[in-house]
């Protein structure tokens, strides 16, 4: 399993490979220019984060090495990680992104992390309160370079943590 936008990648890289491989412009191939969606079958299933979170408990429930919700599960592979996500992030900031030092990007991180092991109390469908966004700006930065640059799906993670990462960002918007 995994998204299309990561299988995407992997497509991209096997297309490269082959076509520095092939003898003449006859064996080249190309990708058609098709964007990756980011939502995934989760969304389009309209789950919601609530079976979400019931699923994973399932899953969850015989594999103790797990985080006990989908939020905590990609908040540990970041906190795993955090160097190189902080390392990578300070060096896409040459690309026009907000994180021009490592304590900016691992303060922005931090707060990523903390939404993250949060997740419930922010997406509550049984509450009719409406909760502030929960990212600032560089935190919003960050959750989207962390989705975008530095998770695949299911190399990293599964997808219904990702998805949870996904409608962070979301909330965001």
């Amino acid at each position: 399993m995994g998204d299309a936008k990561h299988w995407r990648k992997c497509l991209e890289v096997a297309t490269k490979i082959h076509n520095e491989r092939a003898v003449g412009n006859d064996e080249r191939v190309t990708l058609p220019d098709v964007p990756a969606d980011q939502s995934g079958w989760w969304v389009k299933k309209k789950n919601s984060v609530a079976k979400a979170g019931e699923i994973w408990s399932e899953y969850c429930s015989q594999r103790p090495w797990l985080a006990p919700t989908p939020g905590g599960e990609v908040s540990l592979f970041m906190i795993r990680n955090r160097e190189m996500i902080v390392d990578a992030a300070v060096a896409a900031a040459s690309l026009g992104d907000c994180f021009d030092n490592e304590n900016t990007a691992d303060e922005a991180l931090r707060e990523v992390i903390q939404v993250l092991l949060e997740w419930d109390v922010y997406f509550d469908q049984s509450s009719e309160e409406e909760t502030a966004q929960p990212l600032s700006e560089s935190g919003l930065r960050m959750a989207l370079f962390a989705a975008e640059e530095m998770i695949q799906v299911p190399r990293d993670l599964g997808m219904i943590p990702v998805g949870v990462l996904w409608e962070v960002i979301r909330s965001c918007e």
